[in-house]
């Protein structure tokens, strides 16, 4: 038989480690819920904060962008660049720090031929992110077709300090200045 005193500190053991179960419990469950909850948060972030890619759910793709990015992006896609300029037009007079819409401007308006307005959009994107490696990349292939193979090296320079060969930026980058010098 237990004494009285032992069987009262028994219970007491034992409630103390059904407390201790239950705050670790609380707190465990607390600490996952934050990790997912980050996680998502993180998830957002890099949708919103990414700057090359139009392909469907790319990286302009999911939560922040706006219904005029996302009708400028089917266009650009489908090469209707005159039609997707008003849409970034607003963009831009909506959120004028949206590098990515001042991206999207910049090559819709060198495709259109307009090549000093295609710099200037280019050079607004890099003003708000100087490491934009779409506008980079763009401004890259602009230097090309101006002629400006000095301006293009130097702009992959900067590219593969960012990202080196690893994005598809500079590859591409790469890419086009070694067509270009096998061309002249």
């Amino acid at each position: 038989m237990i004494p009285r005193r032992s069987a009262i500190r028994a219970r007491a053991i034992v409630a103390d480690a059904a407390d201790i179960r239950s705050n670790v419990l609380f707190f465990l469950g607390m600490t996952i819920l934050s990790l997912l909850l980050i996680a998502g948060l993180s998830n957002i972030a890099f949708a919103a904060d990414s700057d090359s890619d139009l392909g469907d759910g790319g990286k302009y793709g999911g939560y922040g962008v706006s219904s005029e990015m996302r009708q400028a992006m089917v266009l650009v896609e489908n090469e209707t660049f005159a039609n997707a300029l008003p849409f970034l037009q607003r963009e831009v007079t909506n959120n004028p720090s949206n590098a990515n819409a001042w991206n999207l401007i910049g090559f819709s308006s060198r495709k259109l031929g307009d090549y000093s307005g295609s710099e200037a959009a280019y050079d607004k994107a890099l003003a708000i992110n100087p490491e934009h490696k779409g506008a980079l990349q763009y401004k890259g292939e602009l230097y090309l077709t101006l002629g400006n193979l000095a301006g293009a090296e130097m702009l992959l320079a900067r590219l593969n300090k960012i990202c080196s060969s690893r994005c598809s930026e500079a590859r591409e980058l790469n890419d086009d200045i070694a067509a270009y010098k096998k061309a002249q």
